[in-house]
């Protein structure tokens, strides 16, 4: 057979056995590519596969015989998140919804079951998801123990913070709304936790004061008044919900199918009277199928004593604080004039004694404040001519009886000329006696009692009771602060029905509200700073917001009050002079009718010089006004401590009986059942006589001396002089003044 070559060159081609496969390997990489086959391989070669391929085969097996069916139907139905060991009922949940309510009064079918667990009422998907969740944690708690232990810990931390909170807010819930939710789910055929169909504010956590006994702040007050001080800032805390506040609401969610409007009237009412911190006022609302409770309009959330309530109200009438239909009043010329407000520690007690003292002293009052705290009121009215401070027993015991013994005075006038009593303001200044810490105050002068060996009740509390019985008559006026108004601070019940206003702040105890406000439930103060309940009289108790103000405020207003009261007492000095001449058959001719200014002395608490002297003897300031604050300046010799109009303790001038011819008559000496108050000390001469009263150095003295003028000093040729009373006031402001 011929040969053919080819030629150089050309292609190389491939001969045709090349295209052969004798041993069959290009056919089983044609196998390996087509998908059948790989999906045929991955199900027989690979555990999931082998799973997957068991499954479908047992799962053709149940299509055609029903024993394989029994048998394999709890394995589906834990896979599927069915009960495994309990063949689906009537009453049992579907994959998609929970088991449906059955009331208990529905009668069953025999062999009927009811699931009863949680568990049992989940629907089908959620206890799947349980499962595989937990078949899932298992297979990573294989591959990655650390890891999963770690994740799995933070969220246990997580979950019991959280269930925690959740049981805390129940409690909360249930201490606070049962008494309502009982009956309400009784009125709405409610089951299970009212906190599904009830809405309330969240809970909070709110730091409460300890309301202590009396007996207790007296004791720490004897070990040390700075101990007294923390005693008095004590709290706890506590987990409430706060429906005290104004913008509180409580929802009670409504079923669609109920249209029964006296059910919905019956569950107002409910609210109405069962939640607490009331009142409560509620409104249904059709469209949103929801009851909702609020308050009513309540006081302001945060009140101000500003100009305008001082040029809106006279000086017996002072804005203490906001209700809610405006300013609450104290009417001091009605039957209610004096004033006890019960506060703990923290709760406005000096902030409203400042707003009451401001607005009487800027209307031209003047007012003594028996401190026992020291430090109290001396930031806003120490050095003022028109206020006396005082911060010992002795002092108050002085006080007092300056107190009483102008009453006196005025009353002497009242009865000789019965048209003063119309009015008495347009003939007096008036006065006010504020009494700081009465528990403490009480306790002290007993003690001063007993240690000056008097038998009975206090001298100057006996004194207080005239005080309280009498000074309407005479424009004279009382103001008493306590932690709580115990009996122990009104020395007994008719004390306590002399002070008809009535002020409760912060947390009461029971014998204290009973005090206050015999015959009325007690009610909860709404935990809220500045929030109290005010009584005017025996029945009339309102909910108000007492008023605040700075000691700087407070200062700038008892300071313009010094020219207004000067201005006064000239007007008033006149018009007494007028009445005298007029009606006194004893007194001089019209002709020598003392002129106002030599009248003036002899009108009780008023001026010596009918106008230009302050009170306290010190040059009245220009008058730029009655708001006008320009601060005077006070030097050594203006005396904040000196009695206005007084000149002598139960001392009264000639002058003050129209009747007599120049000699002193009984008007001069204290009335026959008021104990004399023991002689002042003798005075005190010299800077180095002082320093030894007080136990300091001479160096030490006259340093806070200068720094710290002392109020009342006298002069003795050219020698400082005091009283003991004064130089122990002095130290007692300011205690640590000049230390060794």
């Amino acid at each position: 057979m011929p040969s053919f070559a080819l030629p150089e060159g050309s292609a190389h081609i491939t001969p045709l056995t090349a295209h052969t496969d004798p041993t069959g390997l290009l056919a089983a990489d044609s196998l390996a590519e087509n998908p059948a086959v790989r999906l045929a391989e991955w199900l027989l070669t690979t555990p999931f596969g082998l799973t997957c391929t068991g499954v479908l085969v047992v799962g053709g097996a149940c299509l055609f015989d029903e024993r394989i069916r029994k048998a394999v139907a709890p394995l589906w139905r834990f896979a599927t998140g069915g009960l495994v060991l309990v063949e689906p009922g009537a009453w049992d949940s579907t994959w998609t919804r929970p088991a449906p309510h059955r009331p208990e009064n529905q009668p069953m079918f025999r062999g009927e079951r009811v699931p009863r667990t949680r568990w049992a009422k989940m629907p089908g998907y959620q206890r799947m998801l349980i499962r595989w969740g937990a078949m899932l944690y298992a297979w990573a708690l294989y591959m990655a123990p650390w890891l999963t232990l770690l994740l799995s810990l933070a969220l246990l931390v997580g979950i019991v913070t959280t269930k925690a909170v959740r049981l805390i807010q129940d409690r909360v819930f249930n201490r606070t709304m049962a008494v309502f939710a009982q009956g309400a789910a009784v009125l709405l055929d409610e089951e299970g936790d009212p906190r599904r169909w009830i809405a309330a504010p969240k809970v909070r956590l709110t730091w409460l004061p300890v309301a202590l006994d009396p007996c207790i702040t007296q004791a720490a007050r004897k070990v040390s008044p700075s101990l007294e001080q923390k005693l008095g800032k004590l709290a706890f805390p506590v987990l409430r919900i706060p429906l005290e506040d104004d913008d509180a609401k409580v929802r009670v969610a409504l079923d669609a199918g109920l249209i029964n409007k006296n059910l919905i009237a019956e569950l107002k009412r409910l609210g109405e009277a069962r939640l607490p911190e009331g009142p409560w006022k509620g409104v249904h609302s059709e469209a949103k199928l929801v009851m909702e409770f609020k308050h009513p309009k309540r006081p302001p959330a945060d009140v101000v004593y500003n100009d305008d309530a001082f040029h809106q109200f006279p000086v017996t009438e002072v804005p203490i604080g906001k209700s809610a239909e405006g300013w609450a009043t104290l009417p001091l010329a009605e039957l209610t004039p004096h004033t006890v407000m019960s506060a703990t520690t923290g709760w406005c007690k000096t902030t409203t004694a400042n707003v009451y003292l401001a607005h009487v002293l800027g209307n031209g009052a003047r007012a003594f404040i028996n401190d026992p705290k020291r430090i109290g009121f001396v930031s806003a009215f120490g050095n003022l001519p028109n206020v006396t401070i005082r911060t010992t027993a002795q002092g108050w015991k002085t006080a007092n009886f300056e107190f009483l013994s102008e009453m006196e005075r005025r009353y002497e006038l009242i009865e000789k000329y019965p048209e003063i009593k119309e009015n008495p303001l347009d003939y007096f200044q008036p006065w006010f006696l504020v009494n700081d810490e009465r528990g403490s105050y009480v306790s002290d002068l007993k003690d001063l009692a007993k240690a000056e060996e008097e038998k009975g009740l206090p001298s100057t509390l006996r004194w207080e009771k005239k005080i309280l019985w009498q000074s309407r008559a005479a424009g004279m006026y009382m103001l008493d602060l306590a932690q709580q108004a115990n009996l122990p601070v009104f020395i007994d019940s008719d004390g306590r029905d002399q002070r008809m206003a009535r002020i409760a702040s912060g947390p009461q105890t029971r014998s204290s509200w009973v005090m206050l406000f015999p015959g009325v439930a007690k009610k909860s103060i709404p935990v809220k700073k500045g929030r109290a309940v005010l009584g005017i009289g025996v029945d009339n108790v309102t909910e108000i917001q007492l008023a605040r103000i700075t000691d700087e405020k407070a200062r700038a207003y008892a300071q313009a009050g010094i020219a207004i009261a000067e201005r006064e007492n000239a007007a008033r000095a006149k018009r007494l002079a007028d009445l005298i001449g007029g009606q006194s058959a004893s007194v001089p001719p019209a002709d020598t009718t003392p002129s106002p200014d030599k009248i003036a002395p002899s009108v009780p608490g008023q001026s010596l010089s009918g106008g230009t002297q302050a009170p306290g003897g010190a040059q009245a300031p220009a008058d730029h006004g009655p708001l006008s604050f320009a601060k005077p300046d006070n030097t050594a010799g203006e005396s904040g401590n000196d009695t206005a109009g007084v000149i002598g303790i139960a001392q009264v001038p000639a002058q003050g009986n129209p009747d007599s011819d120049g000699q002193q008559t009984a008007a001069t000496v204290p009335p026959a059942d008021i104990e004399p108050v023991p002689v002042a000390d003798e005075l005190i001469i010299g800077i180095q006589a002082g320093a030894d009263y007080l136990g300091m150095t001479k160096d030490n003295f006259e340093r806070s001396r200068r720094r710290r003028p002392i109020q009342g000093e006298q002069r003795d040729g050219i020698q400082p002089a005091w009283t003991g009373l004064v130089l122990n006031e002095w130290r007692a402001q300011a205690p640590r003044a000049g230390a060794n």
